[in-house]
């Protein structure tokens, strides 16, 4: 009967491990998750690891190679329970490769958010986010004179509050 383990990386080369298991035919699920952020003031798109260090891998439990896994380019090894390898709840990876999909965080503000804005024209004002204008700028909600304006501020200026 096959089960998942948990299998511990060397420093940054889950994909590295991934790819070598695939190589040899053994199966592995490595969980990421998509961020979008502001980088100097421009929208970037980045996967980073669910779980940094880890991956998980599905062998037989009698007759598994397991010697073969140890061995792999970017393994470290397995993570044990005194003498035993860890095992992982079927129900566990089946949940996470059902989320893997749906996993999109963004710190990026959305239309609506309330955001504070600190340049050389406007020092911690509060505004209302209303939609990217282009790359580096994006447009806002301000109250001016008791009057609600639309305007365009770089996206290094904006932080949400």
């Amino acid at each position: 009967m096959e089960s998942w383990y948990l299998v511990v990386c060397k420093p940054r080369q889950e994909e590295r491990a991934q790819v070598n298991l695939k190589n040899q035919g053994i199966a592995s699920f490595f969980p990421k998750l998509t961020t979008e952020k502001l980088v100097k003031g421009r929208r970037t798109v980045k996967q980073s690891a669910l779980f940094p260090g880890y991956v998980f891998v599905c062998l037989e439990a009698e007759n598994g190679n397991f010697f073969a896994v140890k061995n792999t380019r970017g393994v470290s090894g397995f993570v044990t329970y005194g003498a035993a390898y860890q095992r992982v709840p079927v129900e566990l990876i089946n949940q996470l490769k059902a989320e893997r999909s749906h996993s999109h965080e963004s710190q990026v503000p959305k239309s609506g958010d309330l955001v504070s804005v600190n340049n050389d024209s406007f020092k911690n004002i509060d505004a209302i986010y209303k939609e990217p204008d282009g790359d580096m700028r994006s447009i806002l909600f301000i109250n001016l004179l008791n009057k609600q304006v639309e305007i365009s501020v770089s996206n290094q200026a904006i932080s949400k509050i």
